[in-house]
């Protein structure tokens, strides 16, 4: 664009008028970005992705020696084990859960699947047309059967 300005500009000056460096600029037009404009970027991002949060840490780390907690309280209870809600460990690693820790994982799984797949579709749904459509109701139907599944074996029954 400058490069087509500048020509347009040097053919409206007399012939004696147009300096030779000016001539030579403006047949130079720049290829792309130079390497500066393609790596200042990502190296800014790495810093701050370094530093941040270091200096995160490091300010967590000295607010909480210093001025957030005082002296540490070292209650021998919060050394023990605490798993599941469970203020002591009960049996041996091999035991079986219960089916409830399990239905609960199968309906977060449910839920973030629908989430992963709704969010791109409505961002390509002006795109696709009816064929969009279709693959959303066949997506929401397998989902409600999975619902359906899991009410049918009480996971979303809290009170259980």
């Amino acid at each position: 664009m400058m490069a087509a300005i500048s020509t347009a500009l040097i053919h409206l000056l007399p012939a004696a008028e147009a300096a030779p460096a000016v001539v030579a600029a403006a047949s130079v037009v720049p290829v792309g970005p130079s390497v500066f404009d393609m790596v200042f970027p990502l190296t800014m991002l790495l810093i701050l992705g370094l530093v941040v949060p270091a200096a995160l840490l490091g300010i967590n780390e000295l607010l909480s020696r210093f001025v957030a907690h005082g002296t540490r309280n070292t209650n021998p209870a919060k050394n023990e084990p605490y798993e599941s809600g469970l203020p002591v460990t009960v049996g041996t690693a091999g035991e079986r859960f219960d089916v409830k820790f399990y239905l609960i994982a199968m309906l977060f799984l449910a839920f973030d699947i629908e989430v992963a797949f709704l969010y791109p579709w409505a961002v390509h749904f002006a795109s696709g047309g009816w064929e969009m459509i279709a693959v959303l109701v066949v997506f929401l139907v397998l989902l409600e059967v999975g619902y359906l599944y899991l009410y049918k074996k009480g996971a979303l029954d809290w009170d259980k």
